[in-house]
């Protein structure tokens, strides 16, 4: 399972970059992060050594990506042949 997941976590990343399918990537990139809160670190405490403060952070982000869509920098918005519900 570590080949999937670390593709799974790498290719949304360069799209999130990028800006290309920014709801796609990062319903994927939500997915991760909630199974890595809640399967890997099995929510033992917000800080520490094993704490899951970053992939909260991740998880906000992500869901802010997903309601907000991409901004007016992202090539999905500057090359306009992308449908919107993409985006």
């Amino acid at each position: 399972m570590q080949v999937p997941i670390a593709l799974a976590e790498t290719i949304p990343g360069i799209l999130l970059v990028a800006g290309v399918l920014t709801r796609i990537s990062a319903s994927m990139v939500s997915v991760i992060m909630m199974g890595a809160i809640f399967y890997v670190k099995q929510t033992s405490n917000l800080t520490g050594d094993s704490g899951y403060e970053i992939d909260l952070i991740l998880l906000a982000v992500s869901l802010v990506l997903i309601v907000a869509g991409p901004g007016k920098v992202s090539i999905s918005h500057i090359a306009k042949k992308i449908p919107r519900f993409l985006h």
